[in-house]
């Protein structure tokens, strides 16, 4: 943490602290350490962690307390913008808090989605955006696909991931685009400077329909087959209908712009419809019970991203020229 008070309850930054004086932490008002030399980035830390109300100050790298600061200074020659800034309605302390609608979270080693999602929903209350900066170094891609794992996809915001280079302090936005099956995403990219967070507004304006490639449907099989599981929902749904691997009908590889909020494969859940329409058993709460939706605080309700994938398989059955 860079910020603590003196006796006197004013507040100071750790790089103006004076070694041997007394600092408290602004929230629990436990007693804080001065750590500054050579090495280090000057900041103030617990003497025991778990005295802070509720563990709000997390351990921090000096990685990331050097992106923090540095993150600060530069937001700070243009906005209001606060670091370390207490929010007491929700409990957060947001890395740096952008003209108090901005929230900004560093977030450089994995936590769990849930935990990312409760975060950002708290912010959301208050009526803040929030920005979630992962290490660019960790997203796994290549010129065409994205692979994000859960709590990579839980700290997107409208469909994009904000990374950041912690060399050159450059951020890097990928506007996700079509699932194409084992957590792999289309993505577009484009590089901004830190200057550029607070008013950021571009968007891709993806088309909703994209067809599967086979070489990404033989993906899809393979790990269901990898999987080892006779109860498959996949493979058995191909095997109920009689369906070949390598003569899958097009209706069954064009994907929309909702499968990307739902962990189910892009095969998985139109062979569940396909299957239960052709027997007259399909009911829309037990599908609705059969999508798993990601853990992400900004995608639509579950009821809605059903319903517009029931639209959307009934559209794309009746536009398909495999139909006889």
């Amino acid at each position: 943490m860079f910020l603590a008070q003196d006796e006197y309850g004013s507040q100071v930054f750790a790089h103006q602290a004076v070694k041997n004086e007394s600092y408290f932490c602004p929230v629990c008002e436990a007693p804080v350490r001065l750590k500054a030399g050579k090495v280090k980035v000057a900041h103030f830390s617990h003497q025991h962690i778990l005295q802070c109300t509720r563990y709000l100050y997390k351990k921090e790298s000096l990685m990331h307390l050097k992106l923090k600061h540095d993150i600060y200074t530069e937001l700070n020659k243009i906005y209001a913008t606060a670091m370390e800034y207490y929010l007491k309605e929700i409990e957060q302390i947001p890395d740096v808090l952008v003209n108090y609608q901005l929230a900004i979270e560093i977030q450089l080693s994995r936590i769990s989605a849930d935990l990312v999602t409760i975060r950002t929903k708290g912010y959301n209350k208050l009526g803040m955006k929030v920005i979630w900066l992962i290490n660019d170094a960790e997203v796994k891609k290549d010129e065409c696909l994205l692979s994000l794992n859960h709590f990579q996809y839980a700290t997107t915001t409208d469909h994009k991931l904000f990374t950041i280079n912690t060399e050159s302090l450059s951020v890097n936005i990928y506007h996700i685009g079509h699932h194409v099956g084992n957590n792999r995403f289309i993505y577009r990219s484009e590089k901004i400077q830190v200057k550029d967070l607070y008013g950021y507004s571009q968007r891709v304006d993806w088309p909703n329909d994209y067809k599967l490639s086979q070489s990404m449907v033989k993906k899809i099989l393979y790990h269901e087959k990898s999987a080892k599981s006779v109860l498959n929902p996949t493979l058995t749904y191909l095997y109920q209908l009689d369906i070949h691997h390598q003569h899958i009908p097009k209706r069954f590889i064009m994907t929309c712009l909702d499968e990307r909020d739902i962990l189910n494969s892009p095969l998985e859940w139109k062979l569940y419809i396909h299957y239960h329409l052709n027997r007259g058993t399909f009911n829309l709460q037990i599908f609705m019970d059969f999508i798993k939706l990601r853990t992400n605080g900004n995608i639509l309700e579950k009821h809605i991203i059903v319903k517009n994938l029931v639209r959307y398989y009934l559209k794309v059955f009746r536009d398909s020229e495999d139909i006889a």
